[in-house]
């Protein structure tokens, strides 16, 4: 299967983390769910909810699974005014 790092699901990092590490089960879940409070609206009291982070979930997943489909930067162009201003 083809990889691409802005399509990869949640789907996709589990069922490959199930076939090929499952033992990084509970890594994957500490990375990829934190814990965020919040206030109730009507009593007024702060709690705790588990929140879904795709952003770092993904980053996580490939930096450690596939290292290589992660977009690399490229090198800033010289604008057509400097080109020019250089002449």
């Amino acid at each position: 299967m083809e990889y691409n790092y802005k399509t990869l699901n949640l789907e996709t990092m589990m069922k490959y983390i199930q076939d090929n590490a499952p033992q990084d089960k509970e890594w994957f879940k500490s990375v990829a769910v934190t814990e965020k409070e919040i206030q109730d609206k009507k009593t007024g009291k702060k709690k705790t909810r588990p929140v879904y982070n795709h952003f770092k979930a993904r980053e996580e997943f490939c930096k450690k699974y596939m290292p290589e489909i992660i977009p690399v930067a490229k090198k800033k162009q010289p604008s057509k005014a400097e080109i020019l201003a250089n002449w």
